[in-house]
Order: C-alpha cells, then sequence, then structure tokens
C-alpha cells in the first residue's frame, strides 16, 4: 500500500513522470533510467537538467523499486515480466530503453577531440580508449581522438611546470576527498607511462616537514592514522636524512612519489598511442598557431586566438581540458570581469637551481623532495642520468611555487627573495652554493573552495551553465567560444593536478563513452557543484525526498 507521504510527492512531481504513482505500488521491472531518458527525450535538451538532477532521491523513497534491465531484453521475449499493462506507454518505454538507445550509441561519439594536452587532456585520452572494451560504440568505426595544443607533448601550459609532488594530503596533513582512490588512479598511469620514459619517477618518497609545534600535533596525527603511507620521522632523523632544521616529519610513500611531470606526460602519450593501436584506434597530436592579425575584423578578441577560425563540426565530441587557456582563449564565453565558472587564475612561478657535484657542504645534500608550505625537489640526480647511459656534473633542483592573484607577476628578484625566506632552512647549501638556472611560470585554474575542499570541474558544457549557445553546429563563435552540440568540460584542477587527474579522468570518460553524465554522479554525487542553475534544482528534490523519509522513519 502506498503511505500517503509518499503519495502527495508522487503528486507533486506528477509532471515529470505522470507513470511514477502507478508504478510504485507494482513489483515494476522498469530501470528509472529509461522513465528519464523517455521524460528527456520528450521535453527536449533545453530541459535535461531536470532529469539529470532528480536520478539520485528517488531510491530512496519507500515504495519505489530501483533495478536495471539485463543486457540481452527479456522484454521482448515475455511481456508478462512486466507487472504493470502492456499499454502503448510501457511499449514505448520498453522500446526506447532497448532499440533507439543502443542504435544511437553505437552509431554516434566516434570522433572526439580534446583541447589541450596537460594532464586532464592526456588523462582523459588513455582513459577513453581503456574503456573501449566496455563501451557501446560500435567496434567497426574506428574510435579517433585528436589531441589540440599549442606545444608539443610536456612542453605547454601548467602542467609542464608542475612540480609533480603525487600524494592524497593537505598541508595540514588531512587526507583529500577521494584521497585514496585518487592516489591508486594517479599511480595506474604513472606506472603505464614508466614503461616509456623511465626517467619520470624522479622518488618513490617524499617528505613534509614540521615547522611549529601545530605541525607537529597534525602530522603525527595523520601518521597515526595512514601508516601505510605516512611515517613519523623525529628531528634528528630528518636532520640526518635530509640535512634540514626542523621539528620533525613525515616520509611519505607506498605510492607517494616524486615525478618529472614532462617526462610524464611524453610517456602517457606514447601509452595512448599503444591503446590506440591495440584497439584499432587513431590518436592524433595537432599544435595550433595563432590566428593572424585581421585588421578588418570587427571582433577584436580574434586576434591572436587560436580557436577563432576553427571548426568542431566534424567531431562528435569535444572535451575542453585546456586549463587557463579555456579563459584566456574565451573557449568558453566570458570577460575579464565575468567567468561561468566557479574559478580563478592563479600564477604560480618557480626556480630551477643547480648544484656541482664537488659543492663543499658541511651537511649532506639534501637529494629529496621536500614539503613545507613551499616545496624543493630534485630534478633527474647525475645518479639518475647514469643509470641510463647520460651524464651530468650538477645537481639539479625546483624551488616552487609563488601563489599569485595580482596581474603583474612577481620579477625575478622578488620571486627569489620570497622562496629563500620560506625554503633557507631546508636547504641552506643549496642556496648558498647554488645557481639559478631559470624561472618558470604556469598560470593555474583554482576552482572555489566547497564543504569537500577544491574540486576539479567536470562534466557535460552547455548554454545552461554559461555558454553562449548562438548556434549548436560545432563551430567557434565570434570570439572564439567553441559551441558544439556535444561538449564536456575537465579543468580546475590548480596545484592537485597529479593526485586528481587520474580519476576525475576516468570517471568523465567512462561518462563520455556512455554518453550519460550520470555516470559521473555513480562515483561523486556532488560532481555537479559547479552548476548552479542546475544544483539548485536538485539540492531541492533531494532534500523534499529526504524530509519524507526521515518523517516516515
Amino acid at each position: 500500500m502506498i503511505r500517503a507521504s509518499n503519495f502527495r510527492i508522487f503528486l507533486r512531481l506528477s509532471f515529470c513522470f505522470p507513470v511514477m504513482y502507478h508504478m510504485a505500488g507494482a513489483s515494476a521491472r522498469i530501470d528509472p533510467g529509461a522513465l528519464q531518458r523517455h521524460f528527456m527525450r520528450s521535453v527536449g535538451s533545453s530541459n535535461n537538467h531536470l532529469t539529470r538532477t532528480m536520478g539520485s532521491p528517488w531510491s530512496s523513497i519507500p515504495g519505489f523499486v530501483r533495478c536495471r534491465l539485463p543486457q540481452a531484453n527479456p522484454l521482448e521475449k515475455d511481456a508478462s515480466l512486466l507487472k504493470v499493462p502492456s499499454n502503448k506507454l510501457s511499449m514505448s518505454l520498453m522500446s526506447s530503453n532497448s532499440n533507439e538507445d543502443k542504435l544511437q550509441s553505437r552509431t554516434r561519439n566516434q570522433n572526439i577531440a580534446i583541447i589541450g594536452g596537460g594532464l586532464a587532456g592526456l588523462s582523459v585520452a588513455y582513459h577513453l580508449l581503456d574503456g573501449l572494451k566496455n563501451s557501446q560504440l560500435n567496434p567497426s568505426n574506428r574510435l579517433r581522438i585528436t589531441i589540440y595544443d599549442k606545444a608539443e607533448v610536456g612542453e605547454g601550459g601548467a602542467s609542464s611546470v608542475a612540480g609533480g609532488l603525487l600524494h592524497p594530503f593537505s598541508p595540514r596533513g588531512k587526507l583529500i576527498h577521494f584521497g585514496l582512490q585518487a592516489l591508486e588512479q594517479s599511480n595506474l598511469l604513472v606506472e603505464k607511462a614508466v614503461t616509456h620514459e623511465p626517467l619520470c619517477l624522479i622518488r618513490p618518497q617524499l617528505y613534509r616537514i614540521a615547522l611549529t609545534p601545530a605541525n607537529v600535533n597534525q602530522l603525527q596525527e595523520t601518521a597515526a592514522k595512514y601508516p601505510e603511507l605516512a611515517k613519523w620521522m623525529s628531528e634528528e632523523e630528518i636532520s640526518t636524512k635530509l640535512g634540514a632544521e626542523s621539528m620533525g616529519g613525515l616520509e611519505m610513500s607506498n605510492g607517494c612519489r616524486v615525478v618529472h611531470v614532462p617526462l610524464y606526460l611524453k610517456g602517457l602519450w606514447e601509452e595512448c598511442n599503444k591503446k590506440a593501436s591495440d584497439s584499432n584506434a587513431v590518436m592524433a597530436w595537432e599544435i595550433i598557431r595563432s590566428a593572424p592579425e585581421n585588421a578588418a575584423s570587427h571582433h577584436p578578441t580574434n586576434v591572436n586566438n587560436p580557436f577563432s577560425t576553427m571548426d568542431f563540426s566534424k567531431y562528435d565530441i569535444v572535451i575542453l581540458s585546456a586549463g587557463s587557456g579555456i579563459l584566456s582563449d574565451k573557449l568558453i564565453k566570458c570577460d575579464e570581469k565575468h567567468s561561468p565558472l566557479p574559478v580563478q587564475l592563479v600564477r604560480g612561478q618557480s626556480i630551477e637551481m643547480s648544484l656541482p657535484k664537488n659543492a663543499n657542504n658541511s651537511k649532506p645534500i639534501m637529494n629529496e623532495a621536500i614539503l613545507c608550505g613551499k616545496y624543493i625537489s630534485p630534478l633527474q640526480s647525475s645518479v639518475d642520468l647514469e643509470k641510463f647511459g647520460k651524464s651530468s656534473d650538477r645537481q639539479k633542483f625546483v624551488i616552487g611555487a609563488s601563489h599569485e592573484f595580482q596581474q603583474t607577476p612577481l620579477t625575478l628578484s622578488e620571486l627569489i627573495e620570497e622562496l629563500k625566506s620560506r625554503s633557507y632552512s631546508l636547504a641552506p647549501h643549496l642556496w648558498n652554493e647554488g645557481t639559478v638556472d631559470r624561472l618558470t611560470m604556469g598560470l593555474r585554474v583554482q576552482s572555489h573552495r566547497g564543504k569537500f575542499g577544491r574540486m576539479p570541474i567536470v562534466g557535460r558544457y552547455s548554454e545552461l551553465d554559461g555558454q553562449d549557445g548562438a548556434s549548436d553546429n560545432g563551430s567557434a563563435g565570434n570570439a572564439g567560444n567553441v559551441v558544439h552540440p556535444n561538449l564536456w568540460i575537465f579543468t580546475g584542477l590548480s596545484s592537485r593536478g597529479m593526485i586528481y587527474h587520474g580519476l576525475f579522468g576516468k570517471w568523465l570518460a567512462d561518462a563520455i563513452l556512455h554518453d550519460d553524465e550520470e555516470k559521473i554522479r555513480d562515483h561523486f554525487d556532488e560532481f555537479d557543484w559547479w552548476k548552479p542553475k542546475r544544483n539548485d534544482v536538485r539540492v531541492e528534490r533531494r532534500t523534499i525526498a529526504n524530509r519524507i523519509v526521515n518523517r516516515d522513519n
């Protein structure tokens, strides 16, 4: 029997699913997803947010049965499996789910463009190829993935100058959201890349130093909670191991490691090519050049925008993973005062230094990666190079990074002063006897902080999320905006690119291969936190459902 409270919620939502009341009291075996997809097709794509945001709460409402149809559709053989009358509506749902969806999914989404070939773009590419065996794409049609970037693999964007410190902890030693899952997935990609670029793995451990009593308490608690990843070291042990002044610290290992990101990206690209060859797919890397200046143009933003003349209509899917380029190249509609995404751009500058092999040091040469607010990390050492038949008479390090919001970047002298003041006690020999080789700079996309911290932005992107939407022909708009009917986005990794790129790239690829954004919600219920227009509806629906459950209980 249907409770009165459930009856009221069904009546309230009857504008969406008119058959819900009839099915709730029956032993129905229809997948609720079929109802949602049927409704989505009937009202059009402009209302997709209603169906996508109403998926989660129904399993919490008593009386509603949630299950999935088997792969081989038994309804075609025995209509008696449906415990509801075989009327036109139920047959329409059955037909839509078993025939139309399968036909469409097998004939589309074979030609994919990825704009941006850094950590996000290459992760998605790898997982698209890796997920082919479990997707519904027609195996007789070759999957084609083209990555567009402004530079060669590993040579452009913020990813190419990232510190490469892979670990799942915040500066205070707290485990970040999805930290353990993300660490496992990123390590899977690193191991794949190492087979092509062995030097991309610099160290199998790294260290976080305690500089205050509060740091000591925080990091000791981390070591107690996660002994498989973190081990507390005393002040004396840190001094002996690293030659650094401290109050103790953590040794993070067992998957926590230091990666040379440019080489890692090259290795991951090679692995993508190998997977493509093994699965009869095609990979391509296209370098995009700045558009020539057109003095007669009525759209001055076209000048030097490489996307202003590009045509993406030949692609079934376009994925935006260009980091800060999404905003600076106006791949989505934005201006200097307004961004449709809850992000801000942060400039990060680092310096690379070198130390002679025969440097006269009173303390042992620090040859490990250290985090202390800033970080000091070795690049390939002379020992590492000699293993692979290379040689160097200098030990190289990177020290970073600044966190700049102002429009004008710090000068080299200002940067050195800031970094030295925060790291001198950890490596005085490096600052006293080393030389500055070069400055590196990257512009990171930092998402706004929420209840899970700073999470990546991932999912479909449409006019409802701020896109101009003046056209759906797959072209670049007048300002260079990429307008496409099947547009996805992956950005906002900021300083957590190494830890998050593997996991979120996997979830996004799975959703793309199944043409179902809700696949991401299976892993992260609030993945669309960055979509305010949809988030409000989703939270309202969930709140109503939770209130009913709590009241009935």
